[in-house]
């Protein structure tokens, strides 16, 4: 089975790349504190 036929696989694409917008979020609020 090919991994991005399977759904999870979208589902942790997601995540990581919620991760790394909240990072990103954090850093920038990080920076003007």
């Amino acid at each position: 089975m090919d991994f991005d036929d399977d759904p999870r696989a979208a589902y942790f694409r997601q995540m990581e790349y919620g991760l790394h917008v909240r990072m990103a979020l954090l850093a920038m609020v990080l920076g003007k504190a």
